[in-house]
This record gives structure tokens, sequence and C-alpha cells, in this order.
């Protein structure tokens, strides 16, 4: 049993602007009880209020492992590096969030709009139309293999037209980890860019992973009933405090939050497949795909 953390958070994530409803936070505790919804102080969680929120239990010390919903970083393809070389002096993912902040220029709560009109970036991005001959679906590998794990198809960041849209989401959560690892860095690491030996760790959850090792299906949980069946089979109690019904996201938050501890409890939490270190060191990885 893991003695790394006090908490387990799983976070559902949202890239929009002005007044959005999509982020939901929830924990699960080492005692092996279900995991509970974190209300925000105002109406809504936004962004700002999430980094000032883990920021201020990081701040008391806790052991925290907190799971986020989008990626942490862009496709590094062997020869270019990110951007399809357009951004040569970006050799890891942190000096790629740099340069992601300052194309963000003042925009508030970490949003990022302004990234995707920016010089450096814009020729990457699908925005509107007919996919042009010339853009280039390109994926970071860990996409792929949770794709095949999970039997569905993780979006590129890099395409901001029609369903299922992640590239915004990215951006905005890029911008919200950096403030976050920025506000205390000797007690902050973002995994898999740093080693997860500090006493809060980031890492990227893809919350379709825990549903369908939970369920055997891609389905997102919105009932209580379904939602204990799938906590029970993650090791876990039932949900404390959950209404009959709530939404998506809530919903992808509870499963994750109960999935990040069976994964670190089954040992997995960490581990990343030999041939895929390098790989992943540069683009990030979703905890669990293996």
């Amino acid at each position: 049993m893991s003695e790394q953390f006090d908490a387990w958070l799983g976070i559902d994530w949202s890239g929009a602007k002005g007044r959005y409803s999509g982020i939901a936070l929830a924990e699960c505790s080492g005692d092996g009880s279900g995991p509970h919804l974190i209300a925000p102080d105002g109406a809504r969680w936004t962004r700002g209020a999430v980094a000032a929120y883990l920021g201020q239990r990081i701040a008391r010390g806790e052991r925290l492992l907190a799971g986020f919903d989008f990626a942490f970083c862009f496709p590094w393809i062997a020869g270019e590096g990110y951007l399809a070389g357009r951004a040569r002096h970006a050799t890891d993912a942190f000096a790629l969030w740099e340069l992601i902040e300052r194309a963000s220029g003042d925009a508030p709560d970490f949003h990022a709009g302004p990234v995707v009109t920016h010089a450096a970036f814009a020729p990457s991005y699908w925005v509107s139309g007919k996919r042009s001959a010339d853009w280039r679906n390109d994926k970071r590998r860990t996409e792929t293999e949770c794709g095949a794990a999970t039997s569905t198809y993780p979006e590129t960041v890099f395409k901001l037209i029609g369903a299922k849209q992640v590239g915004k989401a990215a951006l905005a959560g890029i911008r919200t980890l950096r403030a976050i690892r920025m506000a205390a860095p000797e007690h902050v690491a973002i995994w898999p860019f740093e080693a997860a030996d500090k006493p809060a760790v980031l890492a990227e959850i893809y919350p379709t992973l825990f549903r369908r090792q939970a369920l055997g299906t891609t389905a997102k949980i919105k009932d209580r009933a379904t939602l204990d069946t799938a906590l029970a089979a993650l090791g876990s109690g039932p949900a404390q405090d959950a209404p009959a019904r709530f939404s998506d996201h809530d919903g992808d938050a509870l499963i994750s939050a109960a999935g990040l501890r069976w994964l670190d409890r089954t040992g997995r939490l960490f581990a990343l497949p030999e041939d895929a270190e390098a790989q992943a060191r540069r683009e990030g990885w979703i905890v669990g795909v293996s």
C-alpha cells in the first residue's frame, strides 16, 4: 500500500472562455473510503480557483497526487521537435510551456486563446472550414497507445473544430500547471517531466481509461448506482455524499480520484513502457497507459 500520498484528486477540466461550468474536483483519502466531490467557494470552479486551492494545500505540506484531464504537452516529432520545427529552441516541455505563456499575453484566468493565432502556433491548428491539405494530425505517443487500450480515439491537441476538442483545454491547463509549479517548485513535481519524488505530484489522466477498466465501457457515469459499481471494481468504498444523479464532469472527477488511488496501490501509477520513456519525457504521458 502506498505511503507517498495523503490524498488522490481527480480534476475534470475546461479550457472555455468567460463563464463556464465544466471543472469538477473529487478526492480520495488513504483509508479506502469512497471519493467525495470538493465544492468550490463560489458558484463554480475556475482555473484560477483550482490553482489557488491546490496551492493552499501544498503550502500546508499535504502530500497530494492531482490528476488533470488534459494534455500536458504537444507532440515531439523526431528531427523537428515541437510545432513542426517552428520552436527548435524549445527542447523540453517546460521551455514549450514558457512559449505558450508568452503567447497567451494577458488572457485572464489562464485562458490561452491568443496562442491559437500566434505565428509560432497558428500553422499547427485546424480552427475552421474544411481540413487543409497541409494540416497534420500529429498526436503524442501516449494518445495513440491510450486509444488502442480503450478502443477510443483521443483527439490531437491541434484540432479545434467539431466535437471532442481538447486543444484549448490543454493550453489553459498548461498555463495553470506552470503557475502551480512556479509558486512552490521545491514541493511540486510534474510527472513525467520530473521524477515523482516531491510532496505534490501533478499528472495527466484520461477518465475514460478508468471507466473502461472498472465497467468495460467508455460510457459516461452520471448516476450513483453506476458510480458505486465502478468504484467497487477499483477497490473503493461507495461515493460519499453524491446525489442520485450528477453531471458527467462530476462523474469523471469521482472515478478518476478512485482510479488514481487504485493505480497507485497496484504499483502501476508511474509506470512507463521502456521504449517510450524518452518520448514521454518530451510529450507527457497519461497515467495508467502501458
